[in-house]
């Protein structure tokens, strides 16, 4: 699923002038979900200490969605990236603890 996420987030970055509110919308909320979807299958057995950037993270997305979806389409594209590395370094260590 992460994998077709980043294309989907490259994919957006390209065509973010064309991008409406709707779907930039719908494309932050694939983003909050993945990020949950880490959050439970990579923290969700660790102390709570250890996953509350990730649940500030997701919280200060969810309460901005209406702004992020608004941006102006550079800075919107700077979002994105974010996601991206972010989405990228999530499925990395996901990859690598699922191999040990």
């Amino acid at each position: 699923m992460t994998a077709t996420l980043i294309t989907e987030i490259q994919q957006a970055q390209l065509r973010a002038s064309f991008l409406s509110r709707a779907d930039r919308g719908a494309l932050i909320v694939r983003i909050l979900n993945e990020l949950k979807t880490h959050r439970c299958s990579l923290l969700g057995n660790a102390s709570a200490d250890h996953f509350v950037w990730m649940d500030r993270l997701i919280a200060r997305v969810s309460s901005r969605m209406p702004e992020i979806a608004g941006m102006q389409s550079a800075e919107f594209n700077r979002v994105l990236s974010e996601f991206e590395k972010l989405m990228i370094t999530l499925d990395g260590i996901s990859n690598t603890v699922t191999r040990h």
